[in-house]
């Protein structure tokens, strides 16, 4: 009877002690993120343009098209913005407003 109260017990704590370190590092993820500042304006300094499009979202979600990748880093280092590469098909709208010119 006793070993079976010691074992729930120890049982129950190492689930809260699961829980407890996963809202640690979630609270420390919020305040230090993992990812450091990028140097946006020395990529772009290096970058050759190549004129491929490329679609970029920011971290509230807004996403825009990009000339290339060089005109990402020019943009996130002239207006200190975050904007990340990403899959083409998340400027759908974009993509499908700007060819609506060209139907007519």
């Amino acid at each position: 009877m006793i070993f079976r109260k010691v074992f729930t017990s120890s049982i129950i704590l190492m689930l809260a002690a699961e829980v407890w370190s996963h809202v640690e590092i979630e609270a420390e993820d919020y305040f230090f993120p993992l990812e450091p500042v990028i140097n946006f304006c020395k990529m772009a300094d290096q970058c050759q343009h190549d004129f491929v499009p490329i679609c970029a979202q920011d971290s509230l979600g807004l996403a825009r098209m990009f000339n290339d990748i060089c005109d990402l880093y020019e943009f996130n280092c002239d207006y200190k913005k975050q904007y990340q590469h990403v899959k083409i098909d998340t400027c759908k709208f974009e993509i499908e407003t700007a060819t609506e010119g060209f139907k007519s």
